[in-house]
């Protein structure tokens, strides 16, 4: 527990606001914690010993905050319900045993000293990896406690989850699972102490005191008496010093300086190119005297010219020579079609000038003089219906007309890319191809090109070759001015880096100059303090140490004791609502002025525990000089389990809470876990020595959760060194041990666990049921003050309330049919006889018939059923 808590203390020194010495005494502290642990204040014991530590280990002790890896980084992890455990040898196991868990309620029986806390000790160190009861009793060694005293041997539990995994222990996820008789008990007893112990409550609750105790033997601070944080020698040199404070300062000036300027000149190289020091960048870039900088190398490389580019395409030449030939075959194919339409071509002339001279005279026709009124057919009519029938011939002249432009335009440009290949190739094969200034381009010319030469190949493919030559030899000079762009960036930057390199070189120099002066001035006063100097740089050292040790071991102690008080915030912060819940579950049959209204727990130094009541919620009180022990100790359960609930632990586990609850309050704790809703959803182990507390618990249950409980019985030791475990026990729930005594013929038997199942149900369930949706006030004849309730007169007057027309429940029928079965007409019934007779020994009676048998036991799970 106590490595657990100092270990979650550690965390909290992660902060950056905590300086590396207080985490060297953190992990010093750590790493020597079981030596440290038994030693106290007494006589120093424990700051002498740290100081001890301490010089002997300084400079070897890490700055980084060490723990547990579980306890530091599962804290976030998912929780899950046991499946089985295997213990052994373990404590009372001297052999291995299984245990099967896998059920949300796991009950335990067996009389002290049978083996459940060496079982319950199993859980805790399979969940925690450490058992608290070893710590109280000073076992450093914790195996030593653990092992089996007559095998000498142990060996860790293994607990499997309800996932198929083995669990790993961890301390944080499942410390508040466990409910442990003895913390309540230390709770209870405060009330007994003085107002001072009172204000270790919450911590006791929760199992703190050793961590308590362990925090409180560390002393405040380290006095010179037990470290030397001064020195004579230095004082004297400091006094001596202060003449040359003007000289160190201006060194100290200088020197921060040359830090600065080291750091600048390395961020500089690295923002030259990373991995470079600031004086290879300065030769890389201006050069030595063996080789040229890289300025002067590209200063003289941008010096050379570039040669001009000629812009010519290869694709723009072949789409010219597509594009010549298809207009040669169009113009062709036009030209054949206006040929083979000539005579059309001919009366189309004919009707246009006829149109053209309508409007010189209009009256006579333009051919005969004749007046129109007397001509067959108007000749301007006709000459104008012709024109439109001979349209597409219009249409084709105009294709000629563009075809012959088109053609003249690539015709110009391909004598235009001949010239530019003859002025680039001196001595050229198409040199006879180009054409005289003034010349048109024509047919015959194009059609030249297009000759196979003696040679071989043709004028227009020597040309192409050529284009492609000079295209290629374009983009070269392309790809060259490119280069030198990117060179003159480089150019660019590379001076303006040498421009840094000057001015950072021009500040060292003057820092460098300041320090050789001031160091003149400090050597001459070095040389005649020589001795002094020397023997108080010897004890510097030492009292530098030395205060580090204690100024960082104050700090220490400030944090520590601060987490120490701080802890019952965190442990019990927003449980109060929880706690009066679980409070006023366990007493839930006190009057009002008994029930918590509030409750205040202290979450300071000195403050006290304090409550109200119901009915009087405005008045407080303090809760341990106003509460009983049995209430005290109910208090104490429901922070416990409240905490339980904040957590969302998975798992309940109590150890034997017989001895820590009083018989008052058993039955309505008992409802508390498994009646109420507070623990629905957890799993929850349970081990105790009461028998009827055993039952109890059983017959609380509804038939179907008793009957999957898992139950463990364990067995006194008849002269055997292991642990005897009946995994088979037999169930206490009356109905299951009235269907088990049918199931193997045993009539009376089963008779006899009836009744006790009557008996059960009417006291208990029947009752409240009645008190919930009627009048719960019976009138019972009791043959004495000492006699119980007869069974008989209790479950009749409790029929008869049922059976009232102003009864709650409008579904009474199903509680009162199993009753009316049962009675009968005023007891008379057979099934009430055999209840009776079932009970109570007679000689050669006749014998039971087994069909009634039947009927009752199913009345009362039928009874059993609806009261669920």
């Amino acid at each position: 527990m106590i490595r657990a808590e100092y270990q979650r203390f550690m965390q909290t020194l992660v902060d950056n606001s905590v300086s590396d010495d207080v985490r060297k005494i953190a992990n010093l502290v750590l790493f020597n914690l079981d030596t440290l642990i038994p030693l106290s204040t007494a006589r120093g014991q424990r700051i002498i010993k740290i100081v001890e530590l301490a010089q002997l280990n300084w400079d070897r002790l890490s700055t980084q905050i060490h723990t547990d890896p579980v306890q530091v980084g599962a804290q976030t992890s998912s929780a899950c319900a046991l499946k089985k455990i295997s213990v052994g040898p373990f404590r009372g196991f001297a052999q291995t045993e299984e245990f099967d868990l896998s059920n949300k309620i796991v009950l335990m029986y067996g009389p002290n000293g049978t083996g459940k806390s060496s079982f319950c000790e199993a859980l805790e160190y399979g969940l925690l990896g450490s058992v608290a009861e070893a710590d109280n009793k000073r076992f450093r060694d914790q195996n030593k406690y653990l092992k089996n005293a007559y095998t000498n041997n142990f060996e860790a539990p293994e607990i499997i989850g309800d996932n198929d995994t083995k669990i790993i222990a961890n301390e944080p996820l499942y410390r508040f699972c466990f409910v442990e008789k003895n913390r309540i008990d230390n709770f209870s007893r405060i009330a007994a102490q003085a107002p001072a112990k009172q204000g270790e409550l919450i911590s006791t609750l929760f199992g703190m005191d050793a961590f308590n105790s362990f925090v409180r033997n560390f002393s405040a601070e380290m006095g010179n008496n037990h470290i030397d944080v001064e020195g004579l020698k230095s004082k004297e040199l400091s006094s001596k010093e202060q003449s040359l404070a003007g000289a160190r300062a201006q060194k100290k000036e200088a020197e921060d300086a040359l830090k600065r300027l080291a750091g600048e000149e390395q961020n500089l190289a690295n923002q030259y190119r990373a991995g470079l020091t600031f004086p290879q960048m300065e030769i890389e870039i201006n050069g030595n005297g063996e080789k040229a900088g890289a300025i002067s190398l590209l200063e003289n490389e941008l010096a050379q010219p570039v040669n001009l580019q000629m812009g010519l395409s290869l694709a723009t030449l072949q789409s010219l020579g597509n594009s010549i030939r298809a207009n040669v075959s169009d113009l062709a194919s036009k030209q054949q079609i206006l040929q083979d339409a000539s005579e059309q071509v001919s009366f189309k002339n004919l009707y246009e000038a006829v149109r053209q001279t309508q409007n010189l005279n209009a009256d006579i026709c333009p051919a005969c003089k004749t007046p129109l009124t007397s001509t067959v057919v108007n000749p301007y009519t006709h000459a104008s219906s012709e024109l439109k029938k001979l349209q597409h011939l219009a249409q084709t002249q105009g294709v000629v007309e563009k075809l012959r432009q088109d053609l003249n335009v690539s015709l110009n440009g391909v004598s235009h890319i001949i010239n530019s290949c003859c002025t680039f190739y001196s001595e050229n094969v198409i040199y006879a191809y180009r054409l005289a200034p003034n010349s048109q381009v024509s047919n015959e010319w194009w059609n030249s090109l297009n000759q196979s030469l003696p040679e071989g190949g043709t004028p227009w493919q020597h040309l192409e070759s050529q284009v492609k030559q000079i295209e290629d030899n374009d983009k070269e000079i392309d790809q060259i001015k490119q280069i030198r762009a990117k060179k003159q960036q480089d150019l660019n930057i590379l001076r303006q880096y040498n421009g840094l390199i000057i001015k950072i070189k021009a500040q060292h120099d003057f820092a460098q100059q300041r320090i050789v002066k001031s160091q003149k001035t400090i050597e001459n006063f070095n040389i005649e303090n020589a001795q002094l100097i020397s023997e108080a740089k010897s004890e510097q050292v030492v009292v530098k140490r030395n205060i580090s040790i204690a100024s960082s071991y104050a700090d220490f102690v400030v944090r520590l004791n601060a987490y120490k008080n701080d802890l019952p915030i965190r442990l019990v912060a927003d449980l109060s609502v929880s706690v009066v819940a679980l409070y006023n579950a366990f007493n839930r049959n006190d009057a009002a002025n008994e029930r918590l209204a509030e409750v205040y727990l202290p979450l300071a130094q000195n403050q006290r525990l304090e409550i109200s009541f119901e009915n009087d919620p405005a008045k407080r009180f303090d809760a341990l000089h106003i509460l009983s022990e049995g209430h005290i100790r109910c208090l104490g359960l429901a922070i416990l389990m409240a905490k339980n609930l904040k957590e969302n632990c998975s798992l309940l586990i109590f150890d034997d809470p017989v001895n820590a609850i009083d018989d008052d309050h058993k039955e309505a704790i008992r409802r508390t876990l498994f009646e109420d809703d507070f623990f629905n959803e957890k799993q929850i182990i349970l081990a105790c020595h009461g028998e009827e507390f055993f039952k109890d618990i059983q017959n609380l249950l509804p038939r179907e959760v008793a009957s999957q409980a898992k139950l463990f019985s364990f067995l006194p030791r008849l002269g055997e060194q292991h642990v005897r475990v009946d995994p088979h026990c037999r169930p206490r729930n009356y109905i299951i041990a009235a269907n088990d005594c049918l199931d193997r013929g045993e009539i009376r038997n089963a008779l006899a666990k009836s009744r006790q199942a009557l008996e059960s149900l009417t006291k208990g369930k029947v009752w409240r049921y009645v008190n919930k949706y009627g009048d719960s006030n019976l009138s019972i004849k009791m043959r004495s003050a000492t006699s119980p309730i007869e069974l008989y007169n209790l479950t009749t007057q409790l029929k008869s309330k049922i059976a009232k027309n102003d009864f709650g429940d409008s579904n009474k029928f199903i509680v009162l049919t199993p009753l009316d079965t049962l009675l009968g007409m005023n007891g008379n019934s057979r099934e009430w006889r055999y209840l009776n007779k079932g009970t109570h020994d007679e000689a050669d009676r006749a014998e039971f018939d087994r069909s009634t048998v039947i009927k009752i036991v199913s009345m009362i799970e039928a009874l059993d059923s609806a009261l669920q």
